[in-house]
């Protein structure tokens, strides 16, 4: 009966034992980035399902309680801002999309009285932290903005070009909002962006045709 391991035979399972052990490491280096990878596809999925949930929601919060374009500056500036005199701007027409009520344009942020995420600006300075495993310690975060944006490189929009610059923020009050959307995750103690989106949205007011809101 054989008691003992041949030298072929051991040579085999060194060989063998060196090959898995070679190899340990890099699947386990395979699996460890890949499940990285889908943990950031997962989190730019919910940055666009974030962003899709907030541009459903009312553009300010007076049209939570009207359909009319709001008041920005009265008397207007330009002509995106409604004419309070006639109740009209370019693009209104009687019955809808009017302002004829003067009801003005709300600030940026949710007021403690009114509820909670109704209209796209409530979102601002929202965060959104994940977890990992059930530890406290966040994998990555939704970051949430919202602004006024500048309308126009000009003062009477009275050329016969019009050049938006939507990517720049000011204080000021206007027909033009914008959301933006960063995810981002702690890379060696550091905030690392992973992807950002943006959306724009503007003071329109809803169609009420037949007594049906579109």
């Amino acid at each position: 009966m054989k008691k003992a391991l041949t030298i072929i035979e051991l040579i085999f399972t060194v060989v063998i034992l060196s090959v898995v052990f070679t190899l340990i490491p890099k699947i386990i280096g395979i699996s460890t980035k890949t499940l990285k990878k889908t943990a950031d596809n997962e989190a730019v999925f919910n940055m666009m399902a974030k962003m899709s949930d907030i541009i459903f929601k009312e553009w300010d919060e007076n049209n939570t309680d009207s359909d009319e374009i709001l008041v920005v500056n009265n008397p207007a500036k330009n002509l995106l801002d409604c004419n309070s005199t006639s109740g009209y701007r370019i693009g209104g027409f009687r019955g809808s999309r009017n302002c004829q009520d003067d009801i003005n344009i709300s600030h940026i942020g949710a007021d403690a009285n009114e509820p909670p995420y109704d209209d796209i600006d409530d979102y601002n300075g929202l965060e959104e932290n994940t977890t990992t495993s059930g530890k406290r310690n966040k994998y990555y975060t939704l970051d949430m903005f919202a602004s006024y944006v500048k309308e126009w490189n000009g003062s009477d929009y009275s050329g016969d070009s019009l050049n938006y610059r939507f990517d720049k923020n000011q204080e000021d009050k206007s027909n033009i909002k914008r959301v933006k959307v960063v995810v981002s995750k702690k890379v060696n103690g550091k905030e690392k962006n992973i992807s950002t989106i943006k959306y724009y949205g503007a003071n329109i007011g809803h169609s009420i045709i037949e007594s049906e809101e579109w």
